[in-house]
């Protein structure tokens, strides 16, 4: 599945299945670049997160379970 800002430019995608969010998802700015990276489970937030800053450097790592934060790694 893939979702689009109004300007047409790529805003989300990864697999949906079952009418929820699962595996690899990847999200973007406006600018098209790219700003986080995660997965689902079960459609909630699980495993590592990656979220960039508007450099492209690795801003924090986020470890879910089952929807919610476990720990956070800040670079």
């Amino acid at each position: 599945l893939t979702y689009f800002f109004k300007s047409g430019k790529i805003k989300a995608e990864g697999p949906f299945i079952m009418g929820q969010m699962e595996g690899e998802w990847r999200f973007y700015r406006e600018s098209e670049q790219l700003w986080v990276v995660g997965n689902f489970k079960d459609g909630k937030k699980s495993g590592s997160w990656l979220r960039y800053d508007k450099k492209g450097k690795l801003e924090y790592n986020e470890i879910f379970e089952n929807g919610k934060v476990v720990k956070q790694i800040i670079k």
